[in-house]
């Protein structure tokens, strides 16, 4: 378990100020949703289309040495150099998902819904996690300030890669029937 948002020297916490590891300065969602009128050509009747797009600003990550840099017997918050604490900016989020549905009435007490949906639709890299492990104590080169701007580590070659990224575009359709 890391604990990676304890401060680095427990006796002087006021240097450890800075932005909050969930923090998320802007997010916009939008979400519609629009139904065929029964006035429209049969074919066209009867359908629903929704949209949920969300955009997300960046969260920011500490730079960690990923060992006890301090000797006080707490390595997980020792970080690189003398950046301050969460000031490796990460990436935007971008996601939009739909969804178009329509239902048949073959019969009186029968109605048959489908379904299409799309998730991720534009099947944007959405990286929710960044390796934030330099692996040394000081910085062996230029300081990495933002996810993607190509500056690594010599002693952790996967320091600046995502560990977990979003699910791809993903497609199902689907039928349910009601009697």
């Amino acid at each position: 378990m890391q604990l990676t948002d304890t401060p680095q020297n427990y006796l002087d916490p006021s240097a450890d100020r800075s932005v909050g590891d969930n923090d998320i300065r802007h997010r916009a969602t939008l979400s519609f949703v629009a139904e065929s009128p029964e006035s429209w050509p049969q074919a066209l009747r009867n359908l629903r289309l929704s949209m949920l797009n969300t955009l997300q600003s960046p969260r920011y990550y500490s730079i960690l040495a990923g060992f006890n840099v301090l000797g006080d017997g707490f390595p997980f918050s020792d970080r690189t150099g003398t950046v301050g604490r969460n000031s490796y900016r990460g990436v935007s989020n971008y996601d939009s998902d739909m969804r178009l549905q329509r239902v048949f009435h073959p019969a009186e007490h029968l109605s048959i819904e489908s379904a299409i949906e799309g998730f991720n639709l534009f099947n944007h890299r959405n990286v929710q996690s960044i390796d934030q492990v330099y692996g040394t104590p000081d910085f062996l080169g230029p300081i990495p300030h933002q996810f993607g701007d190509g500056i690594g580590s010599p002693a952790n070659p996967t320091f600046a890669t995502p560990n977990f990224t979003g699910p791809a575009r993903q497609l199902q359709a689907s039928v349910r029937m009601r009697f």
